[in-house]
Formats: structure tokens, sequence, C-alpha cells
């Protein structure tokens, strides 16, 4: 939403475009759909008119930004032969990054060569694909290639951009090549996470001055990469609780979805490893579980990295399922403790615990990060079929589970939930009203106002009568904020007759009534409108509410 907004905003300061312009615009605002959304619009039919290349263009870059790779690489494969150079040009370039995010490093390779070889590269362009050659060879693991492609590009472009030395010497250290990588020692930043990473591996620095200088830096940014080199440096002088505690940092701090994944999947095997050699070193036995169990509560406040270690091992290894789910309650309360949400919801989120295994209160609390995190999926993955958690009524339990399977997509469990919900013939606390209001205003907004108006008994007995006009009044903006005027009216009008003991009718009915007319009177509902402007020039106090009632009357 904040892209469109944005890209909104810049068209208008723009001025007047063409219809090309003003898609690149939208792309160069970071509107990938609304771009697609033009170019489907605009593109003519056929290929030999004069644009048709051009919009083309725009396309894959439109579905590249949307991650639509074998979109890309088949509209480029389709491409007639007739197409003008520097669009072609453009295609298999966008095409070749399209096959290296795909995972096919061969193909980018060979979608480079026909711009490179084939015909005069711009240099930009040029520069651009061969550090693109670069990547697919280490890729597929081929450092060797890479380094030779990255000495001739060195050649062809000095001085390397300190950056793109970065870049070099990351990517051979990912393949253990720290000798070839110290070619561009010099070019890297003093203090950089990449040349305090080729420093350590090369010999150069102790890993505790490693560790100690990354710490330094943290405050400055970059925390992810420096967390990398503390957990290299830890490995290398056996710190396992530094180790544990950066490999947690770097679950946390994990921005894409596959990114996080991977990284809590190394944090689970960096617990289970460091934990059988903590618990050799202190002589305990495998099978253990309450001694393995007691020792990591003795160590949970001196030490809580291992003590989440061993938490973790018997949370999948314990024999008895008791012991696991006791283990499994105590990582995620201990992660909570030293601020690791994200790394408790995104451990157990790649578990092999099937979800119904895993501990009702470590459960409940996963789901509840997950909900604060705007992860209403993953919430509504951790409660299915959870029992009602202690001190919540089921009405309020429902209620709650109703909102997020609603933003997780799942419209039918969401009503499902709320019926169950007011089938408890409770109103809810004062402090869980709100779920229910904005729930109602969601569907709305969601452009399926038929589900708020299925749902609204349930809603409204939910809401209470201390909270209903509240109620009408948010389904109300809603349903006019979308467009939906008539039925906006309708949720106003109702919000006017509404009981609520909080507010005064003489204040709040002419105030709903008002915005009733208003909004019935824009779906062209003139009597309706017209009959509700008379009761508010007839019984609001406010001067401006009836004035505004007068003229509005006076356009019917």
């Amino acid at each position: 939403m904040r892209a469109i907004v944005l890209a909104v905003l810049m068209l208008a300061a723009a001025g007047p475009a063409t219809a090309l312009e003003t898609t690149r615009q939208l792309l160069a605002n970071d509107a990938p759909r609304l771009a697609l959304d033009r170019v489907e619009q605009r593109q003519p039919r056929e290929t030999t008119d004069a644009q048709w290349a051009e919009w083309e263009a725009l396309r894959l870059r439109a579905l590249f930004a949307l991650e639509r790779y074998q979109d890309v690489l088949a509209r480029t494969d389709a491409l007639p032969a007739t197409i003008p150079e520097p669009a072609r040009q453009q295609a298999f370039s966008v095409a070749a990054r399209a096959a290296l995010q795909a995972g096919q490093p061969a193909q980018a390779r060979a979608l480079v060569a026909q711009v490179l070889w084939q015909s005069v590269a711009l240099p930009d362009n040029a520069r651009e694909l061969r550090l693109l050659v670069i990547d697919s060879y280490l890729a597929e693991g081929n450092g060797h290639a890479a380094f030779r492609v990255m000495l001739r590009f060195a050649q062809d472009y000095h001085p390397l951009e300190p950056a793109t030395a970065a870049h070099f010497v990351e990517g051979l250290l990912r393949l253990d090549m720290a000798r070839d990588a110290a070619n561009w020692l010099a070019r890297l930043e003093e203090g950089s996470p990449a040349r305090q990473m080729l420093r350590l591996k090369a010999g150069l620095i102790k890993p505790d001055a490693a560790i100690a200088q990354s710490r330094a830096r943290l405050p400055k940014g970059d925390g992810r990469a420096h967390w990398h080199v503390i957990a290299e440096a830890a490995a290398l002088s056996g710190k396992r609780s530094v180790r544990i505690e950066a490999i947690e940092q770097l679950v946390q701090l994990a921005g894409a979805r596959e990114e996080a994944g991977a990284a809590a999947t190394e944090l689970w095997r960096t617990y289970q490893t460091l934990a059988q050699e903590s618990a050799n070193l202190n002589q305990l036995l495998v099978g253990d579980d309450a001694a393995w169990a007691a020792y990591a509560s003795k160590r949970l406040r001196r030490d809580p990295f291992i003590a989440r270690a061993f938490f973790a091992y018997l949370a999948q290894r314990a024999r008895s399922l008791e012991a696991r789910q006791a283990a499994q309650l105590q990582l995620v309360r201990s992660l909570q403790e030293g601020q690791l949400e994200a790394v408790a919801v995104r451990l157990f989120d790649q578990a092999s615990t099937d979800v119904t295994a895993i501990d009702g209160q470590a459960r409940y609390h996963l789901g509840s990060i997950a909900e604060a995190r705007d992860e209403a999926a993953l919430a509504a993955r951790f409660w299915e079929g959870l029992a009602v958690p202690a001190g919540m009524t089921m009405a309020e339990w429902e209620a709650r589970r109703a909102l997020v399977y609603w933003r997780a997509g799942n419209t039918g469990e969401a009503v499902k939930a709320l019926s169950a919900a007011a089938s408890e013939k409770q109103s809810l606390p004062a402090n869980a009203v709100q779920g229910v209001i904005v729930l109602g205003q969601e569907m709305v907004s969601a452009g399926k106002p038929e589900v708020a108006d299925a749902s609204l008994p349930a809603l409204l007995l939910l809401a209470g009568t201390g909270h209903q006009r509240e109620l009408l009044m948010a389904l109300g903006r809603a349903g006019e904020a979308g467009g939906l005027f008539a039925r906006a009216g309708g949720y106003f009008l109702q919000a006017a007759l509404a009981p609520d003991s909080r507010a005064r009718p003489a204040t709040a009915a002419p105030t709903a009534r008002l915005a009733a007319a208003l909004n019935l009177a824009r779906a062209g509902y003139t009597r309706d409108a017209r009959a509700q402007f008379e009761w508010v020039i007839r019984h609001s106090r406010d001067p401006a509410e009836r004035e505004v009632a007068k003229r509005s009357l006076a356009k019917l």
C-alpha cells in the first residue's frame, strides 16, 4: 500500500506523461503489480507495432519484480525475431537475472552470452551481465571459474570498487577459497564484515579479536554480516555460547522467509550439536532427560544460550511426550525473555515436530507472537484446534481466532469461529471488543460486505450494547471509503438507532444520521436521504450539522 501511495504521489508531481513513461515511473517507485496491469491494458496486440517491444521490456521487468521468473523466461523464449536490438538486449538481460534467481545458473550464462557475444552490449549493461556470470558460477559452487572471471573483471574495471570487492570476497569465502579472496583484501573497507571475515579465515586475526571488533561495530549497522563473522569466529575458538548467540541473532534479523527458514534450520542443528558436546563435558548420559532438563534449568540465568540448546535438544529428542512438551515451553519462554520472539516462531515454523504435538501453552505463545508480527497464517497454524487458553472465555478466544483466520485469507474458518463465539451468548470484555470491530471493518474494506452482513448479528452480539454503535460506525466508514455508499448508509442508519449506554442519543444519533444521509444521497437513494436530512435539521443541536444537512437537502 505504501508503495502504491508513493507511486501515485510521484506521478502526480511529475505532471502529464506518456503511458510508457507512467509505467516506467510505477516500476521505479516499487509498484510492479500496477505497472503490469498497465502493460496488460496498453501493450499493442501486434508484435509488429512500433511500441510493442518497449511495452514487452516493461512487462518483463514487472514480472521479474513480482518473482515470476518462469514467466519471464517463457516470454523471452517466445520473442519475435524482428524485435529491435536494444529491446532484445533488455529482455535477455532480465531473463538472465530471472534464470539465476530460479536456480538455473547455466541458462543464465547462455542468455548473457546472447547479449555479450552476439551483439554490442551497452557499457553499463555489459558490466552488470559480467557480474551475473560470476554469480552464476558461484551459485554452482564452481569457485575456480568464478575466480578467473573475477580477475578479468578486476582488470577491465580497475580500480575495483570496495562494494564489488566485498561481493567477490564473500562469494569466494563461502566456497572456502580464502587464499584467492585475499587478492582483494586491500580494496575492502577497514572494519567491514567482508574484511573481518577474510582476515579471520586467512589467519590474520585471532578469533577473540574478530568477535570483539565485530561486536563493537554492530551499532553502526550491517548487523547480519557482523553476526556472521562472530558466528564463524566462535566456531573457530570453541565458544559455544557465543556461536549460539550469533546464530540466534541471524534468525532474528533474517529478512525473506526462505532466508529465515534456512537460518532457523541451522540454529536447530547448532542447538543439537552443542547440547551434545556440553552434555559430554558434564558427563550427562543420553536418554537421561530429567538430568538434562535439570542441568538446563540451573544454567538458564547464567548461560541462557547453552540452556536453550539443551531445551531444544529435549524438545525434539526427549523420550516422553511430556518431557518434550515441557522443554518446548521452556525454550519459547526463554526466547521471549531474551526478546527473541521472531526466533521462537521461526524455529517452530521450521521444526520437524507436528504442530499438534507442541505444548499447548507454547503454541498459544507462538501464535500470539505471530499475531503481533502480522503473520496471520502462521498464527492460525499454531492455534489450529487449540483449547481455550487459561484466563480467557470461549467467546473471547473464538473471536480472536476469527480475526486471525480472516487475515490469513481463510474466510470460511473466520466465519465459523465468529459463529462459535456468538453461540456462547456472552458479550466480550471491553479489551477484546476492538478486535471484533476491526474484523467487521476489514470485511467491508476487503470488498466482501456480504460476509460482514451475514456475520453482523454475531458481531453485534459480541460487541454488546455498549459498543454496537461504535461497530456500526466503523462498518459505515469502511463502506464509505470503499465506495459502497448504499451499504454505508445502511450501517450509519443502524448506528443511529443502536442502543449505546456510553453515548447520548442527542449527540451521537444526529452524527450517524447525517453520515447515513450523505451516503444514501451519493448512492442515489434520494427519498431515503431526504428523510434523514430532515431528521438532522429538526433534532441536531450542532449548527454545523444542521447547515450541512440544509445545503445537501437543497441539492437533492
